[in-house]
């Protein structure tokens, strides 16, 4: 419930909230008592600390100050004063890592949904269908991460924050830069569609790799980065418009790219029909026109054999 309170706090204080986003929290924090008395804790803390990043950076300064003067102090006394410093170094941190908690968010999307959200620093995350991240802001860093399905992130750029994406096992930073990241079960694919990124994965003999606008490479949880490969913009940036586009892929992969927009069986006849080479734009919202568009421009007959179940045979 606390976290819960926290991120309502840092969502209408950064300016993320919508209308349907009060209307959602009018109905969580008029649930009950225990929430109302959750919020207005994690407000007052909010308030507190509003201006702890200037307070924290001129005390830390001063710190370092004083530990600096203390070093030409003997004995015991240089022990106690260097202490001393440390201890408020450290606690001007942990006040800091707190307010950054309260910037912490987690967005969803369902089966075939997908949604923008603009971040606090003007960056922007567009989240396709199925999909999970947790974008986490602190004073020296931007990290996101993407826990289930894919995004497209177009980065702010900010020299004194790094912008972070981790996913499968691998770090994807931002030199100024707009790309796609996708997690599958056993890869990460990333898609630079502007600028350029640094990707480094897990494994200490794994190399840095940068990659620039037009190039796409894929790494596996192990960490291990596959060599860098031309792509279709456009082809890779059609889900943003609601579209899929395929240039000769097996029908399989085809049906299996449909499947992560609707909650739909399909079956074939013979396996042999999966080999079958598709090239066109389909929507993504629309599971019939498309399976319908496939079936009267390839040798396929559709059945449609229930609400959501068809049959693919030869025809």
């Amino acid at each position: 419930m606390q976290n819960t309170a926290a991120q309502w706090v840092a969502r209408r204080n950064n300016g993320e909230s919508s209308a349907e986003d009060q209307r959602a929290f009018l109905l969580w924090i008029n649930a009950s008592d225990s929430h109302r008395r959750a919020y207005e804790q994690a407000e007052s803390l909010w308030e507190r600390m509003r201006n702890i990043d200037e307070i924290a950076d001129r005390q830390l300064a001063e710190a370092r100050a004083y530990r600096e003067k203390c070093r030409k102090r003997p004995g015991r006394q240089k022990l106690v004063a260097l202490a001393a410093a440390l201890l408020l170094a450290t606690g001007l941190l942990w006040y800091s890592d707190l307010l950054s908690h309260l910037n912490e968010q987690t967005y969803r999307t369902a089966l075939g949904e997908r949604k923008k959200i603009n971040l606090p620093d003007g960056s922007q995350l567009e989240l396709n269908t199925h999909s999970e991240a947790t974008v986490h802001y602190s004073r020296r860093s931007r990290e996101i991460r993407l826990i289930r399905g894919q995004a497209v992130f177009t980065v702010a750029h900010d020299d004194s924050r790094p912008f972070d994406v981790l996913a499968g096992g691998g770090r994807i930073r931002d030199i100024g830069t707009q790309f796609d990241v996708r997690l599958m079960e056993d890869r990460v694919s990333v898609a630079v569609l502007d600028g350029e990124i640094e990707i480094s994965g897990n494994a200490d003999a794994v190399p840095t790799r940068r990659l620039q606008r037009g190039l796409r490479l894929s790494y596996t949880r192990a960490g291990e980065l596959t060599a860098p490969q031309p792509i279709d913009l456009n082809t890779v940036s059609a889900w943003r418009e609601g579209q899929l586009v395929f240039r000769g892929q097996a029908l399989k992969e085809v049906l299996e790219e449909l499947g992560r927009y609707h909650p739909a069986g399909i079956t074939v006849s013979t396996p042999q029909i999966l080999d079958t080479r598709v090239s066109g734009t389909f929507p993504t919202d629309n599971l019939p026109l498309a399976l319908h568009t496939m079936a009267a421009a390839l040798p396929i007959k559709l059945t449609q054999t229930g609400p959501q179940h068809w049959r693919i045979d030869r025809r």
